[in-house]
């Protein structure tokens, strides 16, 4: 098989949610090395006919706005779907095909998700990144807001620019990302923290990266699913915090986020400023996880509690 032809999805995201509604296990990633430059930016957004299109749009739009330098004056086109992927896939399929060197955004719920991935495999279009992204309506959870991605590489991290945002606004999220390949960054950006968290690394495993926000690392990785273990080391030593601390204050001046009125607009806008390429907080790691948990209880959801989407970042 052809190397840049990678095995994408391992076990279809953690805990296999979306085998479940029967996503294929594996379709086609884009090596880190080959990935085209110029006009193959040029981003389109696909919205699949779901309850939360206008949320996740209206933050995507805001991400072009603010990041975009690729011709489209700050607009992001946009192509809605109505029920074409479930009575005229083909129809889908002739759209990727005629739409060469661009970069497609795209949500769907889960029914859509599924065949949308198997078209994307079989005409062998590049997938960068696959999101899966969750409300659990539940005074119980622990964690309401759940994001799980599978990614070519760090390069395509959208985790810690939405757990940036999502901190903003006090929301109880966790964020897990799986990388398919380790890419070489600058090592200070390696090693650098997330502004209100606290970094560690496995021992026995140093390339999984977990930042804590009012949680300890133990609970942290239990709640996420991964294997509990005592073994998490603190990336920095106390020495060094104080002038991490002061770096920390001078990088949150230059970088103002915006803000945004419910959960769904800041996923949109951190999946779109990373098709861009303007994802913060890449790291050299093959799995990193973002846990952050508030004192306070945020029930203002918008009626968007107890939704369920897929985003897709995909080269065609």
């Amino acid at each position: 098989m052809d190397e840049t032809r990678r095995s994408f999805i391992k076990g279809m995201l953690t805990g296999g949610t979306l085998l479940v509604f029967g996503i294929p296990a594996t379709t086609q990633a884009l090596s880190t090395s080959q990935i085209p430059s110029g006009n193959m930016r040029d981003c389109h957004l696909l919205l699949g006919n779901t309850p939360i299109d206008e949320a996740f749009a209206k933050g995507a739009q805001a991400a072009c706005t603010r990041f975009s330098s690729f011709n489209q004056e700050g607009t992001l086109p946009a192509f809605q779907l109505a029920d074409e992927l479930l009575t005229n896939p083909l129809h889908i399929a002739d759209l990727l095909t005629q739409s060469r060197n661009m970069r497609w955004v795209a949500l769907m719920d889960y029914a859509n998700a599924a065949i949308f991935t198997e078209l994307v495999r079989n005409s062998e279009r590049h997938l960068l990144a696959l999101g899966s992204h969750m409300f659990v309506s539940s005074d119980s959870a622990v964690l309401p807001q759940r994001h799980v991605w599978t990614t070519a590489s760090p390069a395509y991290s959208a985790g810690g620019l939405l757990a940036s945002l999502l901190t903003q606004s006090q929301h109880d999220f966790s964020i897990v990302e799986n990388f398919l390949e380790q890419t070489a960054v600058d090592k200070a950006m390696s090693d650098s923290s997330l502004a209100g968290f606290s970094s560690f690394r496995l021992a026995e495993q140093p390339a999984m990266h977990l930042y804590c926000a009012g949680v300890s690392p133990l609970e942290a990785s239990q709640q996420i699913g991964w294997k509990a273990s005592e073994n998490w080391q603190p990336v920095l030593s106390r020495g060094d915090e104080s002038s991490i601390d002061q770096d920390k204050t001078i990088m949150d001046a230059a970088i103002e986020h915006p803000r945004f009125d419910n959960w769904i607009e800041a996923t949109g806008f951190a999946v779109v400023a990373t098709a861009l390429s303007m994802g913060i907080q890449q790291a050299s790691c093959s799995n990193r996880a973002f846990v952050h948990r508030s004192n306070q209880r945020n029930s203002n959801h918008q009626g968007l509690s107890g939704q369920q989407f897929v985003s897709f970042v995909i080269d065609v």
